[in-house]
């Protein structure tokens, strides 16, 4: 026999109201923009729960964008079948949104990568195809979670979608036919472009320039400007499979296009062997410019072993020799940081974001728009606090240049943190 529990008339009336205040709760609530976001995880490489994620976006012809991503060796919980095979799980959840500012996205989609074989000290790549509005920018909210352990990563991945041709109008890959995800190559080699739109032709145009680095937060700078005119310019043709060779062998920008007299197009960078570490003379010596005065740093850049000169100051600022390889890690660690985040155009670290990360440190804080990014050091609305303003700048060579909002305010700031430098301690401001 079943027997029917009959609920209290006042009790059922309890529940429908509480019900119906939660569903009108949640209508009226609206989702947080994505520049309300603290998106400083991003510029964090120490959070032992952040999985190392890269993305790079590519438009298809008469149909879906494809969103390709690698996850770095060995980051994701690594667990075996009954078969002992090693396998691994995540899924990735991502909205598209309009702009920053819009509060509900227009898409989202949710998949599911169970039980993926995994091989020991081995990328995880694949790709997920969106469905992006073409004749205008958006963005992309993109939730990457291993399903194996608390770890995740979330990253906003800018689209461009327009008319014009751009970086995510063409896929590229390296000799040995791994996807770049990149902008910049990491080595003299021949890269392989596959063009979004059926094209019989392509033009890449040359660009040799050396950049200045960043000029310090509270100085008055004029930017100098480009000379437009490129050095070299080749036609590219493509072969049987509609594939195009570009042979990269000297530093500078590479901008490909399918017009011979526009100024935008996709551009790939290569800043010499090594880029983002530092690992030649140059790369431990040119960004010590921060942090030294001009008689010192000419001191160091001058006689026939550079490198001992460099090993020599450090020594000096440390004290010992422990104190100074930490120093060593720390600095050039943040100038590797600011290479793989900030490059664009010019090495990450000569940029304005390059060089507030190094002498700075992470900051605490980081918020992003379609106009601006904005660096919060402490406690927010607290005095003792630092807040730097980028705004971001229309760059036909890329959507990665943020120019700072320099103030005489940052005066003060800026030489108390190298002086904690000089004085050999590792600062976060």
């Amino acid at each position: 026999m079943i027997r029917v529990h009959r609920v209290p008339l006042f009790v059922q009336m309890r529940t429908v109201f509480l019900i119906l205040v939660v569903i009108a709760t949640a209508s009226c609530k609206s989702h947080e923009s994505v520049s309300g976001r603290n998106i400083s995880s991003l510029y964090r490489a120490d959070l032992e729960n952040v999985l190392d994620v890269q993305y790079v976006l590519s438009h298809k012809k008469d149909g879906p964008s494809e969103l390709t991503y690698r996850i770095a060796p060995n980051s994701l919980f690594i667990a075996q079948d009954d078969s002992y095979r090693d396998i691994v799980s995540f899924s990735i959840r991502y909205r598209i949104y309009q702009n920053y500012s819009a509060s509900e996205p227009i898409d989202s989609g949710y998949v599911v990568m169970k039980e993926v074989d995994f091989l020991p000290n081995h990328t995880v790549e694949g790709s997920i195809e969106i469905i992006v509005p073409s004749g205008r920018n958006h963005v992309v909210d993109v939730f990457l979670k291993d399903l194996g352990s608390i770890k995740s990563n979330r990253q906003y991945v800018d689209v461009f979608n327009g008319q014009n041709f751009t970086r995510q109008s063409i896929e590229v890959r390296a000799s040995n036919g791994e996807i770049v995800f990149s902008d910049y190559i990491k080595q003299a080699d021949s890269v392989f472009i596959q063009a979004e739109q059926s094209v019989n032709r392509l033009f890449v145009s040359f660009y040799d320039r050396d950049f200045p680095i960043a000029a310090p937060p509270f100085s008055a700078v004029s930017q100098r400007p480009f000379k437009f005119s490129p050095d070299k310019q080749t036609r590219l043709l493509p072969n049987a499979h509609g594939v195009f060779k570009l042979n990269v062998i000297q530093p500078g920008i590479y901008q490909v296009n399918r017009d011979s007299l526009s100024n935008s197009g996709g551009a790939l960078y290569y800043f010499g062997a090594n880029f983002p570490n530092a690992r030649t003379v140059n790369d431990l010596l040119l960004p010590l410019r921060y942090i030294t005065t001009s008689q010192e740093y000419e001191k160091i850049s001058q006689g026939d072993n550079i490198k001992k000169n460099i090993d020599t100051y450090w020594l000096g600022v440390g004290g010992s020799p422990e104190r100074a390889k930490d120093l060593l890690q720390e600095y050039y660690g943040r100038v590797e940081a600011a290479n793989r985040l900030f490059s664009s155009y010019m090495e990450g670290w000569k940029t304005d974001r390059g060089m507030c990360y190094i002498v700075f440190g992470p900051p605490t804080s980081v918020y992003r728009s379609s106009a601006s990014e904005s660096w919060v050091y402490g406690e927010e609305g607290r005095y003792s606090g630092l807040n730097l303003t980028f705004t971001r700048v229309v760059n036909p060579f890329s959507n990665n240049d943020f120019r700072l909002n320099r103030n005489g305010t940052l005066k003060s700031p800026w030489y108390r943190s190298v002086e904690f430098w000089r004085q050999g301690r590792i600062i976060t401001y």
